[in-house]
């Protein structure tokens, strides 16, 4: 079966300070900037690949921007995946936005690999005949 994606760099919806700190106001700017992305690309899926990133953001930073996204939840209509790289840590930090997102309504998931995030793009829903 054939999806449509989109991939967005990470400098295309985080952004840093010059001393490599993410800086949330501009990131939530950011965020909005991606919504815009997204609701002209309905049919895509998200690949947000960030495995050769590193990572300073908090968690009460990473519920604000799962916050941010929620409030353009709208423009989103199909699965995010997030690379991330194989450590403990990332892995740790991944979940927690997953779940934050989740909690805002979106399809996310978590992925160490390119493959497997592509895999599950394709996997097909079965239609719920009860509804």
């Amino acid at each position: 079966m054939s999806c449509s994606l989109t991939l967005y760099k990470p400098s295309d919806f985080m952004r840093k300070t010059a001393a490599g700190e993410m800086d949330l106001e501009r990131s939530l700017q950011a965020v909005h900037d991606l919504a815009e992305a997204a609701g002209f690309h309905r049919d895509s899926h998200i690949l947000i690949d960030v495995r050769e990133t590193q990572s300073t953001i908090s968690h009460i930073e990473q519920m604000r921007l799962a916050m941010e996204f929620g409030n353009y939840r709208h423009l989103f209509h199909n699965k995010i995946a997030i690379l991330i790289p194989p450590t403990s840590e990332r892995i740790e930090k991944a979940n927690l936005m997953q779940r934050c997102m989740e909690a805002e309504g979106f399809e996310m998931k978590v992925f160490l690999s390119f493959e497997h995030a592509i895999d599950w793009f394709s996997e097909v829903t079965p239609l719920d005949e009860t509804t």
